[in-house]
């Protein structure tokens, strides 16, 4: 397994950090130059936002981005490689239960993160990602019947109680294939680590998966292998753990 691996893909939170957390482990900055120093590629694949997930990539040294749950991905040093935005007629539609659904919401577009509000100019935008924190059980199980109806959405989470919709086919796993297709590689050549369900297509369609001991109960069925919490410094010990031939 360890000579087949050739690219780690890493989710941020709730795998390298806190939710909202900003500073990663000195085991995990060491163990990702170790598999650079091995030729095995590693990128970050999050449903950040790219100014969220810059400073950990720097930290990390790495020279990917995989943003906003597979809607954008990015070079380090800025460079936009691909936008999957949302229908402008799926917009309409997500933005009218804003009210109906009245929770935390926030939206991303190709001009930034806005938080509880909608930009009068919203028209102008190119959206790419919208999200919901749902508390209530059975309100969030009716948003997620409606917008699983639109079939031109893509529905996941980042923690139990979150929607997020991005347009169809756009995930972690679909802009893990453009790089791998740059690369002249496959996904049997790649280890995906994360703990939520945006992380489980990518987790699941790896050569080989690991679930944080923090993660989602459906990711964990999904893994080859769960490795300890991320504030146990689960993703370095699964990296440790392939570039010692241990997988």
């Amino acid at each position: 397994m360890t000579k087949q691996i050739k690219l780690v893909a890493l989710d941020l939170d709730g795998t390298l950090v806190e939710h909202g957390g900003k500073v990663v482990t000195p085991r995990l900055i060491e163990a990702v130059k170790a598999a650079k120093k091995q030729k095995v590629d590693v990128v970050i694949a999050t449903g950040r936002h790219r100014t969220t997930s810059l400073p950990i990539a720097e930290t990390l040294e790495v020279d990917h981005l995989i943003t906003l749950n597979g809607g954008e991905v990015w070079t380090t040093r800025g460079e936009l490689l691909l936008r999957q935005s949302i229908q402008h007629g799926d917009v309409e539609k997500i933005i009218r239960q804003f009210d109906r659904l009245n929770s935390h919401f926030w939206l991303v577009s190709d001009q930034g993160v806005f938080r509880h509000q909608l930009p009068d100019n919203y028209l102008e935008h190119e959206w790419i990602k919208f999200g919901f924190d749902i508390l209530d059980e059975q309100l969030r199980e009716e948003a997620t019947r409606y917008f699983s109806a639109i079939e031109t959405l893509e529905l996941t989470n980042s923690s139990p109680t979150n929607i997020e919709i991005n347009s169809r086919g756009t995930h972690k796993r679909q802009a893990i294939e453009c790089l791998l297709e740059a690369r002249a590689l496959d996904f049997s050549q790649v280890m995906a680590v994360g703990d939520s369900m945006n992380d489980i297509k990518m987790i699941e369609h790896a050569g080989f998966g690991v679930a944080m001991g923090n993660a989602q109960a459906e990711v964990k069925e999904k893994a080859d292998f769960v490795t300890t919490r991320f504030d146990e410094d689960g993703a370095a010990l699964a990296i440790e753990k392939m570039l010692s031939g241990h997988f």
